[in-house]
């Protein structure tokens, strides 16, 4: 073959993803498919059959629109962000205080159980049976299960204890006595039989613990004042009434906390009225004495007008000092960050701002008690609070200072005047002077008694009048439809993943291939042409590869295969009368020499003089096919022990004689630089038309390296699922090196495999120059003599069918 035309044969080839592959891959092993995906099916059946039903339960509260402005502006100035009422409110719902008041609602000491055949199923509300209990100790009681079984009239109960089990025969109404606790069953005429219960006591905080499990509190609409509240839980019925429990003990707590203020409010003027009422009291007897006494009913003309305005300064000054004592105390509270100040103007002239700030106040101390249940005091969202309550508390405190000052100034102004009108009393006679003073303080006690009185009752109607923050929209009712495990769901999962499963495991063992299966792989690694491609042998071949199939089975793909690449060998240096072919490989048991026989013995059926060299001088087994001594060959006659004549053997088949390795010599290497081998190859070619080496593995041993170098042809084998990926690069670098253009691959044992073919197809190029692939063919409904040997009735029918849809 002209260089030029070898050269555009080495021309990269253009290969093009060829999508249809991708189907054609998956259907080869569509067996994987199905299995993975009728694992994943049975999964699914086994995992909804198993796994316990789940309900759903949703209850709705609506909440008050209230914001305080203070707040609001404290938040902007310390950049925080606001929260949606809902989202607050909704750890008050999840609060421990809530959830530890809703077990009231329920008879929750003790639990009942049925055990069917797939799985244990709580039967609240129902009993089978009824436990009383009799004594029990509060921390240490027996918690584990109890199997209970009804055995005629009599009862058997068993249980656990340090891992030893324990069965106890009795009866109904008798005390049972276990660690903790002690109870009587009672019994219920409804019991079934048949069927084994079990039952189990309960702590309190546990049990509620499981009544805020899986509790859900969102928007019913975004940007609605509205709640949803929802609860999963294996049993419909106690869903239902856990999210009613908690929602009664929400509104009742909230209710409690907003009348706490009014209550103090209440408590602490309940104390100032004891006081005050005892005064009065006193000073009312002691003014009724005196009159009595003295026979002084009333103050004379000139003392009535002095009393009414030193009376009106004294209760003036009264409220001042009460004032002062207001402002006291809520300093004290706020220096010792207590919980709730007590907000109350009994005066009626503490300043509004203040008010609004101790309001303020107590609604964020609230809220920090309700993040303490669930966060730590260093935790972001508690540190926040404290910012916001540390600002309040400069505010108020502020606000504090200013107003005692001016109530100081108030009263030291008060005091004065008070000073002027009492020095008016100096000319009073004595016993009138008496019952100025009695009716001056009989007359103030009371009017700060009847002051207070009155701030009472508004603190009580004040406290009557609270309503909680939010209102129950409707009642929690219990769902009978199961909404885990959703079947739907399970189902079309299990269907995604076993596909996924399938079609993954098929492009993962590809991925873990390191094999090479097609010319389409060859061709994306290489720029070696490719010369050839034999097909697999189709029956069994022995241990010493006697079988010559291209002659024993002309009309077999096999031969036709061999015969492919005999027609592109003789083609390639056509313009040669005598061809020196090298054959070799990367490793051993790629057929290199099995490809040489069948070669060569086909060479022989076209009237070709053939020769077949053994030239691997270290593990040939050629001398075996033809049965043949190895005494004398090509190591000899290398090493002049041997002549050409005595080496040349004939192989028994038509124009093929043969050359065997000889004993493995101790230098192999080294024998195959003697300039001998080059004497033989001239002196062979004018005897043969083709002279055939069969080499070491090129991929091992530099054996062949002079042969390749003195060769026309060097043919580099590949084997199907044999040689790996490097191996296709071995061609190139050796071209590239001995600067060669006579180098070609052969593909041998080729089976095709849609599994194990190459992503892309290869888009031969004007200038390339192709070869003919016989063996690439399909089956072609019985033209070959082998064709169903490999393949049952099920293989050709399914070969059949995906040649109609265009698969194949």
């Amino acid at each position: 073959m002209p260089a030029e035309v070898l050269k555009e044969a080495k021309a990269p080839l253009k290969q093009e993803l060829d999508y249809a592959k991708f189907l054609k891959i998956v259907l080869s092993r569509w067996y994987w498919v199905a299995a993975t995906l009728i694992i994943a099916l049975l999964t699914a059946y086994l995992y909804l059959w198993y796994t316990p039903k789940q309900y759903t339960s949703s209850i709705y509260l609506k909440f008050k629109d209230e914001e305080s402005g203070i707040n609001e502006v404290l938040k902007s100035s310390l950049n925080l962000n606001k929260v949606n009422n809902i989202t607050s409110e909704s750890w008050v719902i999840r609060s421990k205080t809530v959830l530890n008041k809703a077990v009231d609602h329920f008879d929750w000491q003790v639990s009942y159980f049925i055990d069917g055949k797939v799985r244990i199923s709580e039967m609240y509300p129902d009993k089978p049976f009824v436990v009383h209990i009799l004594k029990q100790d509060s921390l240490n009681f027996f918690r584990g299960p109890i199997h209970f079984r009804q055995t005629g009239k009599d009862i058997l109960i068993s249980y656990i204890r340090d891992e030893q089990p324990i069965e106890l025969h009795t009866t109904y109404s008798k005390p049972i006595h276990l660690p903790g606790i002690s109870f009587y069953i009672e019994q219920n005429n409804n019991l079934s039989a048949d069927a084994l219960f079990y039952f189990r006591f309960n702590n309190r905080p546990e049990f509620a613990a499981r009544i805020g499990r899986n509790l859900n509190i969102s928007e019913a609409e975004k940007y609605s004042n509205i709640a949803q509240i929802t609860k999963i839980d294996e049993n419909p019925v106690f869903a239902r009434n856990a999210l009613n429990a908690i929602a009664r003990e929400y509104l009742n707590q909230d209710l409690i906390l907003k009348s706490q203020s009014a209550t103090q409010i209440i408590d602490f003027i309940d104390a100032q009225l004891t006081y005050l009422s005892k005064n009065v009291h006193e000073s009312g007897n002691k003014l009724k004495d005196f009159k009595q006494r003295n026979n002084l009913l009333q103050l004379g003309d000139r003392s009535k007008d002095v009393f009414e305005s030193i009376k009106s300064l004294e209760t003036e000054k009264r409220t001042i000092e009460l004032q002062l004592l207001e402002l006291k105390q809520l300093d004290e509270q706020l220096n010792s960050n207590q919980d709730i100040a007590l907000n109350f103007n009994l005066s009626g002239q503490l300043d509004p701002l203040l008010m609004q700030l101790i309001n303020d106040w107590n609604k964020t101390q609230l809220d920090k008690a309700t993040l303490l249940e669930t966060y730590t005091k260093q935790a972001e969202k508690v540190q926040n609070i404290d910012k916001t309550l540390q600002l309040i508390r400069n505010a108020a405190k502020v606000n504090i200072r200013s107003n005692q000052a001016k109530l100081i100034t108030n009263k030291n102004f008060i005091d004065k005047k008070l000073a002027q009108e009492y020095l008016k009393l100096n000319g009073l006679p004595t016993q009138e002077r008496a019952l100025f003073d009695l009716q001056r303080d009989y007359d103030i006690n009371d009017k700060i008694y009847t002051l207070l009185s009155q701030k009472k009752l508004e603190a009580q109607i004040s406290r009557a009048a609270v309503l909680p923050g939010a209102v129950l929209v409707d009642a929690a009712q219990s769902n009978p439809i199961p909404v885990a495990p959703n079947r739907a769901s399970a189902w079309k999962f299990s269907w995604i993943i076993g596909l996924a499963s399938g079609v993954g495991l098929i492009f993962l063992v590809r991925a873990l291939n390191p094999y090479i299966y097609d010319k389409e792989m060859i061709e994306s690694l290489t720029n070696t042409p490719i010369v050839g491609l034999i097909r697999h042998y189709p029956g069994k071949i022995d241990e010493d590869s006697r079988q010559l199939l291209s002659i024993i089975q002309p009309k077999s793909l096999f031969a036709e295969s061999v015969r492919s690449v005999r027609t592109n060998l003789s083609f390639i240096a056509g313009e040669k009368s005598s061809k020196v072919v090298c054959i070799t490989s990367e490793i051993s048991g790629e057929g290199k020499s099995f490809v040489s026989v069948n070669i060569a013995a086909s060479l022989g059926l076209i009237d070709k003089k053939v020769i077949l060299i053994a030239a691997d001088l270290r593990k040939s087994r050629i001398h075996r096919n033809f049965e043949l001594d190895n005494t004398h060959g090509l190591s000899t006659y290398l090493a002049h022990q041997s002549t050409l004549e005595d080496i040349i053997k004939p192989s028994g088949e038509h124009n093929l004689d043969l050359v065997t390795a000889g004993p493995v010599p101790p230098n192999p290497a080294e024998l195959m630089y003697k300039a001998r081998l080059t004497e033989l190859i001239e002196t062979l070619r004018s005897r043969y038309d083709f002279i055939i080496f069969d080499t070491a593995p090129i991929g091992l041993v530099s054996d062949a390296l002079p042969l390749i170098r003195m060769s026309d042809v060097n043919l580099f084998v590949i084997r199907t699922g044999k040689s790996k990926f490097s191996a296709a690069s071995i061609p190139d670098r050796i071209a590239g090196e001995y600067q060669l253009n006579n180098t070609f691959i052969i593909l041998n044992d080729f089976v095709q495999d849609q599994f194990y073919s190459h992503y892309y197809t290869t888009k031969y190029s004007d200038g390339y120059y192709g070869y003919y692939y016989s063996a690439n063919t399909y089956y072609s409904d019985g033209y070959y003599d082998d064709e169903g040997v490999r393949r049952g009735w099920l293989k050709r029918t399914w070969g059949k069918v995906k040649k109609k849809i265009g698969l194949s």
